[in-house]
């Protein structure tokens, strides 16, 4: 994909900060377009990272092992790469034909020599430094501090997350792809909703679709429940799906290395439940369908919350909700900022990626989430999970 660092940049100029190091690899990808392999695996900040001031003229450095630089070298044509030193042991052909080592340097540099050396060689060495605070150990973040005294480090994990908020051209694509395959899948799964079919049935078949699409692998925490296992936090189980049931799905896909993952709902009812189980999903469904009708640019997120929670309440005193959705780009969270709650005063923007969702759980008796991924565009809204019906 391409690289965003242009609008981090941005944000680092705006926000009086002289440079940053990105250590996570979503972040990682963000800035560069391009996945760590090791560093994606492990999830460890010495693997990879990216060292960049906030200037557009600069080029932005990145760090990985020797075994990985080749690779990215191939790619990363608008980066400086630099490799750091492991225990790997890649060899030269001639080493082999000869039998004969070549002389080596007598020096071992780890990524943290070579992260300190490319500080000061951008003249970040005493200016003020973005870090990844959410996401580095506090050991790492420790170290960092001793190699680099004169430096004045800053938590930019919320400049990541408000960047992410809103997408460009390519992410939203990524998006309509993702959801696409979502959809087939899942529309494919709800086939087998039906009185005697188990939660782990539904699961393999809507696993099954989205791995054979080639493009993406469905999430882990994606969530099949029937019954009272739809009134809480649950993987699928052998539960079997009773007459009078809700049945639940709560989950997405994921983009594997690109990080991208999607989150939708769908609750069903199978056979004859109690009349006011039917009550209850319609009038959640309506108060979901009257916030996608009202989302668009420039409306604040404070009020789209209200027009939902406002709606449901009105009937069910009861209800209560601290949130009614949110942003989503990369993983491994699905939730982030902006959340869709009462105290959210910022406005919607076109290319914004919102989960708009309507729950309701009810102890030992079953729950709804009705929810769909809407991408806010000039004149409104455009709901990208359209495919799987919300009524079977």
């Amino acid at each position: 994909m391409q690289s965003k660092q242009y609008k981090i940049k941005d944000l680092l100029r705006k926000n009086g900060i002289d440079g940053a190091i990105v250590s996570s690899p979503e972040n990682f990808h963000y800035v560069t377009g391009f996945s760590s392999h090791q560093h994606t695996v492990s999830r460890q900040p010495a693997f990879s990272c990216t060292v960049m001031t906030a200037l557009d003229s600069e080029k932005s450095h990145v760090i990985a092992m020797d075994f990985e630089v080749p690779a990215l070298k191939e790619k990363m044509h608008d980066f400086v790469v630099k490799k750091y030193d492991t225990w790997v042991g890649v060899r030269e052909w001639s080493e082999i034909i000869s039998l004969v080592e070549n002389e080596r340097h007598g020096t071992f540099e780890s990524s943290m020599d070579v992260l300190v050396k490319t500080v000061k060689e951008l003249g970040l060495g005493n200016k003020k430094i973005g870090i990844e605070l959410d996401f580095l150990p506090f050991n790492y973040y420790s170290t960092l501090k001793e190699k680099l005294p004169e430096v004045d480090f800053v938590n930019i994990s919320d400049l990541f997350i408000l960047c992410r908020s809103v997408k460009t051209a390519e992410e939203i694509e990524m998006f309509r792809t993702l959801t696409q395959v979502q959809d087939e899948a899942l529309s494919h799964a709800c086939q087998f909703v039906k009185i005697g079919a188990s939660e782990k049935k539904v699961a393999y078949e809507f696993r099954n679709h989205v791995m054979a699409s080639g493009i993406c692998t469905p999430s882990s925490w994606s969530t099949f429940n029937t019954g009272i296992d739809s009134s809480r936090l649950c993987l699928p189980c052998d539960r079997v799906i009773e007459d009078g049931d809700t049945f639940k799905f709560d989950g997405g896909v994921n983009a594997e290395f690109d990080f991208y993952t999607t989150d939708a709902s769908r609750t069903w009812i199978v056979g004859n439940a109690h009349p006011a189980i039917f009550e209850l999903k319609d009038r959640l469904y309506e108060g979901q369908r009257r916030m996608i009708e009202a989302a668009r640019p420039g409306l604040p997120i404070n009020e789209l919350f209200h027009i939902g929670f406002d709606y449901v309440s009105e009937k069910y005193s009861c209800y209560r909700r601290g949130h009614l959705g949110h942003s989503i780009s990369m993983g491994p969270q699905t939730a982030e900022a902006p959340f869709i709650n009462a105290n959210e005063t910022r406005p919607l923007e076109e290319g914004m990626i919102l989960c708009v969702e309507v729950p309701c759980y009810i102890k030992d008796k079953g729950g709804f989430n009705i929810e769909d991924m809407i991408l806010i565009t000039s004149q409104g809204c455009e709901v990208l999970t359209y495919r799987t019906p919300h009524y079977l």
